[in-house]
């Protein structure tokens, strides 16, 4: 039963890292990027999210295949 807690207690600091880690680089795209994609989101830009969207995708399989 000790393997089990120890196991999840991994599986969870594991997830934390990879939210934080992808939290990371959709700022730091925001931030490198010529043009504010929070800020053309807010004001209804479709185009924007849809670009934000797929960098999240994008980092979130790069980040999932660093860490596996």
């Amino acid at each position: 039963m000790g393997d089990f807690f120890h196991d999840v207690g991994l599986s969870v600091a594991w997830a934390v890292i990879g939210v934080l880690l992808l939290f990371l680089a959709t700022l730091a795209f925001d931030a490198l990027h010529p043009m504010k994609i929070r800020h053309m989101i807010e004001e209804g830009n479709i185009a924007a999210g849809i670009v934000l969207g797929s960098v999240a995708i994008a980092m979130g399989l790069i980040i999932t295949a660093a860490l596996s």
